[in-house]
């Protein structure tokens, strides 16, 4: 939509040749891209199979560590085994020599027990030496129940009397009856002919478990005494006693008649585990010492994920600016003709801060005079209604230009609920009002209320654009329809502006029958100053505003136009549930009592407007025409003044300036600021002034009474109460027709 376009057949030449150019220069790009793509890609593999390569020679050098390691803590464990079993086994053989019934032994049998004693001082994993011979009713012991005790059920006892050639014989572990403590037994058939018992030494498995747990192989680590037949002696992560075949069977069936085995296994709690197992020499036993291979590779594992994550933050680096330098490629086509637009945006930023201040100190002037106008007509006057539109349209015209100055920052300013058919009927009613001759508006909106939450003035602001845009497309002599239902969207898709989701939408469509527009001028309507209107017409603002607005209502916009069959804008704004917020009721005009208030403004209309309406709340105002003028008049006499209300931007002296100089002569001198800027930065300098509150340009007669009341009742708002209230307070929906004058 916009007003006449150029003729699209005329175009045609120069789309044609500009098409031929863009895609040679696009086949020229993508060369480039793919050769770019392949240099970042090998130099990526490269990187990344380096990684590969050190990470897997790291794991195996870790494996082939925790193996020596392992190899050299069993071979030393088997040594010490060896020699333990060696010092238990000779003491073993001193303590057959004391049979009682052997020749050569002590007569007495009450002797022995001291004599075991006395062997057995030296070795400190034996717990127990004892002879036992049920036959002879021999039962001689170290321990102090060893004489009552039946030792004829113990495996020891059964097996040496069962295989005479046996020598000598390691048993389970089991706990012992003369000691409670766990232990397993070396026994020996005492000499002589037959059977004539056994000579025992109980082995203090706890003794020996403590030692293993010195040794610290890290989490998952495994050392074990077993007997060859995969019985457990002593378990370093284990206390209990088991007579079940150790989970390590299967390694132990692999070691065979080996002296020594490194192998891998299974474990039902370690999963798979690393093992060193090396037999004890002499003795039918083996130690087995392992770690779980998930624990060993656990600082390798550590390791491999940062060498991963440095490999991947490199691929990302070089994608980045591999992306980046496209990308810069992509712009610098672009840069001569943004150029020219970045230059108008920057005129337009500048331009905003003055334009603002001047055309608001317009608006304030027909403002305030227009609501002066209205309280001397009667109620329903056509005179009445006439001021009231000049009211609306004037406060229209303030929100546009606060929303030029808001361009660069969009947001949506102050959400609610908002019934859209006011909203449309508002609209409606002000471009009816300035219709070409030849134009019709027809608007056929759904009489469920439609319910959207929004800013009003910027919702007013999009949708007074659209319906002009369309109405001047149209030309001399066309139709602008509007259309406004509510409509369920069931499958998420996206439109020329945002994407649309499964929920309910207020569907605004605005449609006319111009000439349309070509798909190329479609992609770039919504771009800052670009139209499609003659020079001089049009300044392209309009729909790049109208783009910001859906966006910050999260809503969509799906445009559809052909040359030859005109436009359609369809906005969709989400529904909600609720009632419209209500108007909020109009505030109270204190009056004063006689007051005298300085009044200072650099635009003289707006200060005797100023004393016009502060008189007529009951203050007696003195007007002064820029702060030289109001120096000279405060200072003839300082106590004169109850109150000081000035503006802020002034060509001699600043408002903030000014109140320094006569805070100089009355400290206590109560200040309210009036400003077209307002903003954080002018509050916290305005309470570092010490004034009372700061109120945004233009004003209502009853927001200026509160305001006076306030500060002459010596309330002092914080800077939280008095400068929020003077900057939205007194400012709350001044969009809607006042009764109150406005000054500026």
């Amino acid at each position: 939509m916009g007003s006449s376009r150029p003729d699209p057949g005329s175009l045609t030449p120069a789309l044609a040749a500009t098409a031929e150019a863009a895609r040679r220069e696009a086949l020229r790009r993508r060369a480039l891209r793919l050769r770019l793509v392949l240099i970042v890609a090998a130099v990526c593999a490269a990187v990344s199979l380096s990684t590969l390569f050190d990470t897997l020679h790291d794991r195996e050098e870790t494996l082939a560590l925790a193996e020596r390691q392992h190899d050299n803590i069993a071979g030393a464990l088997a040594e010490q085994a060896a020699r333990a079993l060696q010092a238990t086994d000779l003491i073993l053989g001193q303590a057959m020599l004391l049979d009682p019934d052997a020749t050569g032994s002590p007569g007495d049998r009450a002797d022995i027990p001291d004599l075991l004693r006395r062997h057995m001082s030296g070795v400190p994993q034996v717990r127990n030496l004892f002879l036992f011979d049920p036959a002879r009713q021999l039962h001689l012991s170290t321990a102090p129940t060893g004489a009552r005790s039946d030792l004829s059920d113990r495996s020891y006892y059964l097996v040496q009397r069962a295989q005479p050639e046996l020598g000598l014989f390691v048993s389970e572990p089991f706990i012992s009856r003369a000691t409670g403590e766990p232990t397993f037994v070396l026994s020996r058939r005492l000499p002589g002919p037959g059977f004539r018992g056994i000579a025992g030494a109980a082995v203090d498995v706890t003794y020996i478990r403590r030692f293993y747990q010195a040794l610290d192989l890290g989490p998952g680590g495994a050392v074990e005494l077993l007997r060859t037949d995969g019985m457990t002696l002593v378990s370093r992560e284990h206390p209990e006693v088991s007579t079940q075949p150790s989970a390590w069977l299967p390694a132990l069936k692999a070691l065979g008649a080996a002296e020594a085995l490194h192998t891998r296994s299974e474990h039902p709690l370690l999963g798979r585990t690393q093992l060193s197992l090396r037999r004890v020499p002499g003795y039918p036993a083996v130690v087995l010492v392992g770690r779980s291979e998930r624990e060993i590779l656990a600082v390798w594992r550590s390791k491999a994920w940062k060498n991963v994550g440095r490999t991947l933050i490199i691929s990302a680096l070089a994608a980045v600016l591999l992306i980046a330098f496209l990308r810069q490629l992509e712009r610098h086509e672009r840069v001569t003709a943004q150029l020219h637009q970045s230059q108008k945006l920057e005129a337009l930023g500048t331009l905003a801060g003055g334009i603002a201040h001047d055309f608001n100190n317009v608006l304030g002037a027909v403002l305030g005079y227009a609501e002066l106008a209205g309280q001397q007509s009667g109620p329903g006057s056509v005179q009445r209604r006439y001021i009231d539109n000049i009211v609306v349209a004037a406060n229209r015209a303030r929100e546009l230009v606060a929303r030029i100055l808001a361009f660069s920052r969009p947001g949506v300013g102050s959400a609610r609920p908002l019934a859209l058919q006011k909203i449309l009927n508002e609209v409606h009613s002000l471009t009816c009002a300035a219709l070409p001759p030849g134009v019709t508006v027809a608007m056929v909106v759904s009489p469920a209320p439609l319910v959207v939450a929004g800013d009003a003035s910027q919702l007013h602001q999009m949708l007074a654009n659209l319906v002009t845009n369309a109405v001047q497309a149209a030309g001399a002599a066309g139709e602008v329809r509007v259309r406004a239902e509510a409509l369920e969207v069931n499958e998420p898709r996206d439109c020329t502006v945002g994407r649309l989701q499964r929920r309910r939408y207020a569907c605004v469509e605005v449609s006319d029958t111009g000439a349309g527009m070509s798909a190329e001028q479609v992609e770039r309507i919504f771009e800052p100053f670009f139209t499609t209107k003659p020079v001089g017409a049009g300044t392209g603002l309009g729909l790049s505003l109208v783009h910001g607005i859906v966006l910050d209502h999260s809503a969509a916009l799906e445009v559809s136009s052909r040359p030859g069959s005109g436009t359609t804008f369809a906005v969709y704004l989400p529904l909600i549930d609720g009632e419209p917020a209500q108007e909020p009721a109009p505030l109270a005009a204190p009056r004063g009592n006689g007051e005298t208030v300085l009044v200072v403004d650099d635009e003289e209309s707006l200060v005797r407007l100023a004393e016009e309406v502060l008189a007529s709340l009951g203050y007696e105002p003195v007007g002064c025409v820029g702060a030289p003028q109001a120096l000279r008049v405060f200072r003839a006499n300082p106590q004169r003044f109850d109150a000081v209300l000035t503006d802020v931007i002034m060509p001699e002296m600043s408002g903030l300036e000014l109140l320094s100089e006569l805070r100089q002569v009355r400290p206590e001198l109560p200040a309210i600021l009036v400003s077209g800027y307002g903003g954080p930065d002018l509050n916290a300098a305005a309470a570092a002034a010490g004034a009372q509150a700061v109120l945004t340009k233009p004003l209502g007669s009853a927001e200026l009474a509160q305001c006076l009341a306030q500060v002459m009742a010596g309330a002092r708002p914080g800077a939280l109460a008095g400068f929020a209230a003077g900057t939205a307070g007194f400012r709350a929906d001044r969009s809607q027709t006042r009764k109150s004058p406005r000054v500026r």
